[in-house]
């Protein structure tokens, strides 16, 4: 776990609002050294989120820090992993995160599945005082606002189809899709008694094979992915001349 090293150490509540804090120069040197002994990371949720995620640490009642995680050790041991995709200015998504923080909190105090479910929140916030502000009402993690509201961004955004926000897609723990209607899911099933709501093929395929051999099937599938794009992509370029 790691300081925010880019813009934002600490955020100080006034009323309402985040009120950024910029580094000090003597801040910035360290944070580089840091990142320069940054541990190597692979996997599919590195694919899938990059290399780190935030988390907001509340100080006391005025003051709050932001704090980074790599994102093999945050998603550790986790076994359902939702993308939420909401924004602050987005009024059903400010509706919907204190129903979703309720089930996220009810989930991961299950007997026999504790802590089992994380969120990391794709942020559609305009700026980052506002993306601050509204991620301070979350206990998961979220994307950098860089990170989210670029490419990156985008193309999980197109990867999963999210055509509005609140969005929720729900992903196992090697980044395969369980379902991209947790936000109809949730209210459905306040209680969550089919969460996560698998489809029975995916949910007898997950209980009878090992995660080893998923990891397996899963790398050998995406191996033959990018030779079929590859060569799709070779195809239309010489079409094309």
């Amino acid at each position: 776990m790691i300081l925010y090293n880019l813009s934002v150490l600490m955020a100080v509540l006034v009323g309402r609002n985040l009120v950024v804090c910029q580094e000090t120069a003597a801040q910035s040197d360290a944070s580089q050294e840091t990142a320069a002994i940054d541990p190597v990371q692979s996997g599919p949720l590195i694919d899938l989120f990059g290399t780190k995620l935030q988390s907001l640490e509340m100080l006391d009642q005025e003051s709050a820090q932001v704090k980074e995680h790599y994102t093999n050790e945050a998603l550790s041991r986790k076994k359902v992993i939702g993308l939420y995709f909401s924004a602050d200015w987005c009024g059903p998504c400010r509706q919907f995160t204190p129903e979703l923080v309720s089930f996220y909190e009810r989930m991961n105090n299950r007997r026999g599945q504790k802590d089992q479910f994380e969120i990391v929140m794709v942020s559609r916030c305009r700026d980052m005082d506002s993306h601050y502000q509204y991620f301070s009402q979350m206990p998961w993690l979220a994307l950098p606002l860089d990170v989210a509201a670029g490419e990156h961004g985008r193309l999980l955004g197109e990867k999963y189809g999210v055509q509005g926000i609140p969005s929720l897609v729900l992903v196992d723990d090697l980044g395969q899709t369980i379902t991209t209607e947790g936000r109809t899911k949730i209210p459905a099933d306040m209680a969550g008694i089919g969460f996560p709501w698998r489809n029975p093929v995916s949910q007898l395929y997950n209980a009878l094979v090992p995660r080893s051999l998923r990891m397996l099937v899963k790398l050998q599938i995406d191996a033959v992915k990018t030779k079929l794009v590859k060569k799709v992509t070779g195809l239309v370029g010489r079409g094309r001349k």
